[in-house]
């Protein structure tokens, strides 16, 4: 928030103290709305619709133009986000930076996560732009999304101290026909047991992973990793690592991914859809495409594959076969975790 009167001045040369304080408040007031979404659903959308106001032309969605108008009118009444679209991808970039700032949690998967990870992954396949003012929220909004998500999934993983169970404790009822007996079993050893459940998980998670990277061997298609081409190869390693995950994808999962990495090639997405040619379907089958469809900018890759169309400046960018492997790590593992809805892992 303290960077508001930087941005400020992406759709006006000069503005004055109330036109910050009003956008503040309007940005308050957002933040914590779009923060307590807990349909999956609502947050990718949302999620989608900030990333759009902060790339391209900045025309934002009719309805997140309106929601943002609404809000800056409790304090700006004359405010139309048709005569300043760009304010409304200011007020939505700064309200979700105000949304990734919060805490990490340990349990898992949070409305935080989705926002970081769904950030991440559409701001990451916009192509850069050419204002500078817009380039720099933009940019600003995908550094926090990418750190977020990178320091949640390692969060995620750190083990916990097991405690030791509390004093157990019967106690014994006479009633004129039995005698009852009731014990804290429940509430002494329920700590104990719990963190011993956790970190059960991340040991079946890793020793999951570990296993499928020592078969070299692929499970969708069914041959080995080292008779593919290499950005076939490489692609569908991103997606199976997803598939073996329980949380989010970390740093360590995308080196694992890249461990047979040779030449690297630099192509944009048609050709790289051309490389996968027949797999295509196989490699589909793995994700939930009705998610995809419905959220094409944020699953970019997946939606390609899913259709085996590639339209539009930013498919057309060449990048290294590495980086589409990334991006399939990325996309599947967001997907995979959708499914599950916002819950404690």
């Amino acid at each position: 928030m303290e960077n508001l009167p930087v941005h400020m001045r992406i759709a006006m040369l000069t503005p004055s103290n109330e036109d910050v304080d009003s956008r503040k408040a309007a940005i308050t007031a957002l933040s914590s709305k779009w923060g307590k979404l807990t349909q999956i659903a609502d947050i990718l959308a949302k999620a989608e619709m900030i990333a759009a106001s902060l790339g391209g032309d900045g025309q934002p969605a009719e309805s997140l133009g309106m929601e943002v108008q609404n809000a800056v009118q409790k304090k700006a009444s004359a405010f139309l986000f048709t005569e300043s679209p760009l304010e409304v991808g200011i007020c939505a970039g700064v309200a979700a930076l105000s949304i990734l700032q919060e805490p990490h949690k340990t349990s898992g998967w949070t409305t935080v996560d989705v926002y970081s990870n769904a950030l991440w992954s559409s701001l990451g396949f916009q192509p850069p732009l050419q204002d500078e003012k817009r380039e720099k929220l933009r940019q600003e909004v995908l550094e926090l999304a990418q750190k977020r998500s990178r320091e949640a999934a390692d969060k995620v993983r750190e083990r916990k101290a097991v405690p030791d169970m509390a004093d157990l404790t019967v106690t014994l009822e006479e009633g004129e026909e039995e005698t009852k007996t009731e014990t804290n079993f429940k509430k002494a050893s329920g700590a104990t047991i719990e963190a011993l459940r956790r970190n059960a998980a991340l040991d079946r998670e890793e020793l999951d992973f570990l296993w499928w990277v020592q078969l070299s061997r692929s499970r969708l298609l069914n041959r080995q990793f080292a008779s593919m081409p290499e950005p076939l190869r490489l692609v569908t390693s991103g997606i199976e690592a997803a598939n073996q995950l329980r949380r989010l994808p970390a740093d360590l999962h995308y080196e694992l991914v890249l461990r047979t990495v040779e030449d690297d090639p630099e192509i944009d997405l048609p050709e790289l859809i051309e490389i996968i040619g027949d797999d295509r379907a196989e490699l589909a089958g793995a994700v939930n495409t009705t998610r995809i469809a419905q959220h094409p900018t944020i699953f970019p890759f997946l939606h390609a594959l899913s259709t085996g169309e590639a339209g539009g400046v930013a498919a057309n960018e060449k990048r290294k076969a590495s980086t589409w492997a990334g991006r399939a790590l990325l996309e599947a593992g967001l997907n995979r975790m959708c499914e599950n809805g916002l819950m404690k892992l």
